[in-house]
C-alpha cells in the first residue's frame, strides 16, 4: 500500500497566509479607529439607530447561522454547499483503487454532495431564539468494478428535519462577549432505503439516519470592532436504531474563527474547524461487506481538521439592509479515515440570510 502526503505540506498555508495577508493588508483602513467599546466603534453613518440593532450585535463577525435577535424577530436563510471527494484515505494513507479491488469487487473513485438547506428562525423572548431545518439533498458517487466497468450511483430527496433551540446564557451589555447555549432534535425525515438497479446504496449514499438525533451544542461570540472572534461546538448523538437495525456514529464538531470588517458592508473571516464522527452501529443487513469497503460499517469513521476562507456582505441600506451573503471556501489540512473511505478534495459554501 503506498503512502502519500494528503496534501502538498506547503499549499494550506500558502493558502492561509495569502488569506490573512488580505485581512491584515486592510488594518491603514482603521488605523484610525480607538479601543472603545464595541459598539461605539462605527461613524456617526453607522451607527445603531436603535436597541434593537445594538441586540444583534455588529453583522459579519460570526459564521452563517450564528446571531442573536431582539424578542420578537425572524430570520430566514438558505445555505447551499457544494462537497468534492476524490480518492479514498485508510487512515492517513491514500489507497489506489486497484489496491482496494484487490480485496473487494468494486471501488469509490470520487463522490459528490449538494445540500441545498433552508432555515427559518424566531426569536419568542430577548434571550431564546426557536430554529427549523430542513436539507434537500444530491449524492454522487463514481464506482470502478474489477472487470474495468464505471458507473455512477446517485441518490437524491430531503434529508432530516432538525429542530433547534439557541439560549443566550451571559452576556456582556456592550455585547463583547456572549455565550449561547444550544440544544435540539434531530427528525428521521431523510431515506435510508435509497436504491439504484433494484441494489441497496452504501451508507454514505443514503440521505438520513433513520433514529433520532440529540443535537447539544455551545456557542461563544467576541467582538471589539472591527473585530470579531469566537467558538462553536456542535454535536449530533444518535439515539436507538433505525428499522434496519443499525444507527450511524455521533458527530462532534469543534471551530474558532476571527473575523475583521474591511468596511461597513464587508468582512473576511479565517475558521479552523475539527470534526470526528464515529463508525456505524449494528450493520444493514441488505449490504454485503465483502461488496465495497463503503458497505463494512466499521469502515464510516474518521476524524478531519479543516480551514475555512470566508468573505460576508452586509449592506448597512437599501433593499438589502439586515441581509447578509456569505461566501465559504473549506480545504483539509489533514484527515483520518476509518477506510478505505472517500477522502474530502474541498468544499464550497454559498449562503444568504434576511432578518426582519
Amino acid at each position: 500500500m503506498s503512502i502519500k502526503r494528503l496534501v502538498k505540506p506547503w499549499e494550506p498555508v500558502l493558502f492561509a497566509a495569502f488569506f490573512a495577508g488580505a485581512i491584515f493588508g486592510a488594518l491603514p483602513a482603521r488605523a484610525g479607529e480607538s479601543a472603545m467599546p464595541a459598539m461605539n466603534m462605527r461613524d456617526a453613518s453607522s451607527q445603531p439607530q436603535s436597541m434593537d440593532d445594538m441586540m444583534m450585535g455588529a453583522p459579519g463577525l460570526a459564521p452563517f447561522g450564528i446571531m442573536t435577535h431582539p424578542k420578537g424577530h425572524w430570520m430566514i436563510a438558505y445555505q447551499f454547499m457544494f462537497d468534492q471527494m476524490d480518492g479514498n484515505l485508510d487512515g492517513t494513507d491514500e489507497v489506489s483503487s486497484e489496491e482496494i479491488l484487490q480485496n473487494f469487487s468494486f471501488a469509490p473513485t470520487a463522490m459528490t454532495m449538494q445540500m441545498h438547506m433552508f432555515m427559518v428562525m424566531y426569536q419568542p423572548t430577548d434571550k431564546l431564539q426557536a430554529m427549523v431545518m430542513l436539507p434537500y439533498i444530491r449524492k454522487n458517487m463514481d464506482m470502478l468494478a474489477f472487470d474495468g466497468e464505471r458507473f455512477t450511483e446517485h441518490s437524491d430527496g430531503i434529508g432530516d428535519l432538525e429542530l433547534r433551540a439557541t439560549y443566550s446564557i451571559y452576556n456582556t451589555k456592550d455585547l463583547r462577549h456572549q455565550f449561547l447555549l444550544k440544544g435540539g432534535l434531530g427528525v428521521p425525515t431523510g431515506s435510508i432505503d435509497k436504491t439504484m438497479d433494484g441494489f441497496q446504496l452504501e451508507y454514505p449514499m443514503q440521505l438520513g439516519s433513520g433514529t433520532v438525533s440529540l443535537l447539544p451544542g455551545l456557542t461563544y461570540l467576541g467582538q471589539q470592532l472591527p473585530w470579531g472572534w469566537g467558538g462553536d461546538f456542535n454535536s449530533t448523538v444518535q439515539i436507538g436504531t433505525n428499522d434496519h437495525d443499525y444507527r450511524f456514529g455521533n458527530q462532534y464538531q469543534v471551530s474558532i474563527w476571527i473575523a475583521r470588517q474591511l468596511a461597513n458592508w464587508v468582512s473576511l473571516s479565517v475558521t479552523g474547524s475539527g470534526e470526528f464522527w464515529g463508525n456505524v452501529h449494528g450493520a444493514d443487513p441488505r449490504l454485503d461487506i465483502n461488496d465495497q469497503p463503503v458497505n463494512d460499517p466499521n469502515r464510516q469513521g474518521g476524524k478531519r481538521l479543516d480551514a475555512l476562507f470566508g468573505i460576508t456582505f452586509h449592506p448597512e441600506s437599501g433593499f438589502f439592509r439586515r441581509q447578509q451573503f456569505f461566501v465559504y471556501g473549506d480545504v483539509p489540512v489533514v484527515q483520518s479515515l476509518d477506510g478505505p473511505q472517500p477522502q474530502r478534495s474541498w468544499v464550497m459554501r454559498f449562503a444568504w440570510q434576511w432578518e426582519f
